[in-house]
């Protein structure tokens, strides 16, 4: 839950975006009860539900089934997006949803020094704009492409590309190896775009690829 100091807003978590049509009803129910006077997909992948009393907080919560923390916890991913990918999309020539799932369950060192964003795009159209991501996966015909460093905020930054032509095991074993070495490296409060910046690529490149 966030809140404008006026009215709040709720965030549901799905993985990657994906809703069944239960959930849509089930969320389309609960918008009608409580009245909410907006919902929104976000760009994390996430449905908000905007301008809550807070009366209608702990109710509304409760029937969502939400835990009492944010969607995300400090130290962990902030979130992994991914897109349709081969599964569903006809662009897609890696399985981004399958990858995504892995992703979200690296066991890391430690807690991440910033915020972690993550995305995932089966093919070059990027959906997921995995270059403006901290860590950014793309699918090619021959295998994914992995991106560090990228960042859409107040001072955007497009990532680097760390390696291409990984298999999935081989992308899941470099993210959490980049990871890790993020959590080394970088000063408290760094994102990955600063850090890369100070570091430079080419020696994070040579610590990860070995």
């Amino acid at each position: 839950m966030e809140d404008n100091h006026k009215t709040y807003l709720v965030l549901p978590q799905f993985d990657a975006g994906l809703l069944s049509p239960e959930d849509l009803e089930h969320l389309a129910a609960l918008a009608q009860k409580y009245r909410v006077p907006k919902t929104k997909i976000t760009g994390a992948q996430r449905v908000a539900f905007l301008g809550m009393e807070p009366e209608a907080l702990e109710a509304l919560r409760k029937e969502l089934r939400l835990p009492d923390t944010l969607p995300h916890k400090r130290g962990q991913l902030h979130y992994v997006q991914a897109c349709p990918g081969s599964t569903w999309c006809r662009y897609g020539h890696r399985d981004a949803l399958g990858l995504s799932e892995r992703i979200k369950t690296i066991d890391l060192a430690g807690p991440l020094p910033a915020k972690v964003k993550v995305g995932i795009s089966g093919c070059r159209f990027n959906c997921c704009e995995s270059w403006m991501r901290d860590v950014g996966l793309t699918g090619e015909s021959r295998g994914w492409r992995l991106i560090f460093g990228g960042n859409a905020a107040g001072r955007p930054r497009i990532g680097d590309v760390v390696a291409q032509e990984l298999t999935d095991d081989e992308a899941v074993t470099l993210v959490t190896r980049t990871l890790n070495y993020y959590i080394r490296e970088a000063r408290f409060k760094t994102r990955s775009a600063r850090f890369v910046e100070r570091l430079g690529i080419e020696t994070l490149k040579k610590a990860v690829l070995g």
